[in-house]
């Protein structure tokens, strides 16, 4: 089951959510631009038959030609960056903190089929610096020398540690953001997920179903995790629970998610429903869960975000917020190309409202109160 969220604004302020050059897809006249995805949905074709067709050519008829470029036209599909050559013409280097993130592999393809567009690629970067006396630092050598090789700019998934030195690092080269805190809005493009809206989802869900002591493991490790803790604590006073709300610190890690999962069940008041600020965290608990002999979603309801294929796998049948990556991803590339292309206008953001989708281990209301679990003493 899937259940979109509300309309979806700029969260920086009430003003700027009223600027129509920071909505989903505008241009500089404030008119929504649809992507190369866009454009093939409506037709119901793929992304390469219509970039194929826009670039005219002979393996495409010219009835579905003339359609889809009748719809990239409606759509504004910025056709003035379509490439009409083959041949390479650059490389857009995709920054990451980790490649163990299956939600990054669902990003890039959206970035590439939108790229692809302009006869561009991507190359994915592990940005994370990994010696010893660096724990959390960014390789910046890697960065800078994507810039000596000339990359035309870059995409950030998430948010890189040390970021005043990754921008120094990328000598003025267009940047764009993915999926990032909203703290970097105003620096450089963002696009991000609004999740207010997606956590919001979560905890509607979940009080629907009669639960009230929910927690959520999260808020450590990037701005973005703290933001996604808060959306979660705000969701919870918009019902009156406030007061039980809880945060477990956790990071986006399968490692850190089962320790925070079992010190939310070894309590005097263990909650009967956990969010998480991703689907790895939330396999990390339901690891904890199974440890502690909770079952799955009689005793304990569990949800992530993201929506990866750990998510949607037969083992887990994770309940979870759909980000909506190919939004995401085609969003950013294009805003990265119009940067390329020398578009100077003010800094864009856009916040891209997700959707829950609804699996196994929501899918009960509640343990009963009478439910007591017997201490085990060793003599």
């Amino acid at each position: 089951m899937r259940f979109n969220g509300g309309m979806s604004s700029d969260a920086t302020s009430s003003d700027d959510s009223l600027d129509p050059a920071r909505q989903a897809g505008s241009s500089a006249d404030g008119q929504d631009r649809g992507t190369l995805r866009d454009v093939a949905n409506s037709l119901g074709i793929s992304s390469a038959v219509a970039l194929r067709a826009l670039r005219g050519s002979d393996e495409i008829k010219p009835q579905m030609a003339r359609r889809v470029l009748e719809t990239a036209e409606r759509l504004r599909f910025p056709l003035e960056e379509l490439s009409g050559e083959t041949e390479h013409r650059g490389v857009v280097a995709v920054l990451v903190n980790t490649m163990r993130n299956t939600w990054i592999s669902d990003l890039v393809r959206a970035i590439r089929i939108e790229l692809a567009a302009t006869g561009r690629t991507a190359v994915v970067v592990p940005t994370r610096r990994r010696i010893p006396e660096y724990p959390v630092a960014a390789d910046t050598d890697a960065i800078e020398d994507l810039v000596h090789l000339g990359v035309d700019g870059f995409l950030m998934i998430s948010d890189l540690a040390d970021m005043e030195h990754v921008l120094e690092s990328t000598a003025g080269r267009p940047f764009v953001g993915i999926g990032c805190s909203r703290s970097f809005t105003g620096r450089f493009d963002t696009v991000r997920i609004d999740d207010e809206v997606g956590q919001g989802l979560l905890v509607d869900h979940l009080v629907g179903l009669g639960h009230r002591e929910i927690a959520h493991v999260g808020g450590v490790g990037a701005a973005v995790a703290r933001e996604r803790a808060e959306a979660f604590r705000s969701a919870m006073a918009r019902h009156g629970l406030e007061d039980v709300a809880r945060v477990e610190p956790g990071d986006f890690t399968e490692q850190v998610g089962q320790t925070a999962g079992s010190m939310l069940l070894r309590g005097s008041r263990v909650p009967t429903a956990v969010t998480c600020a991703n689907d790895v965290t939330a396999v990390g608990v339901l690891s904890a869960a199974r440890d502690a002999g909770y079952a799955v979603p009689e005793e304990l309801s569990v949800a992530g975000y993201g929506n990866t294929s750990l998510a949607s796998s037969g083992v887990s049948q994770l309940t979870s917020v759909d980000p909506n990556s190919d939004r995401l991803g085609a969003l950013a590339a294009q805003f990265l190309v119009e940067r390329v292309s020398g578009h100077e206008g003010p800094t864009r953001d856009v916040a891209v409202a997700p959707s829950i989708v609804v699996r196994r281990t929501t899918s009960a209301g509640p343990r009963p109160e009478t439910t007591k679990r017997k201490r085990i003493s060793v003599d």
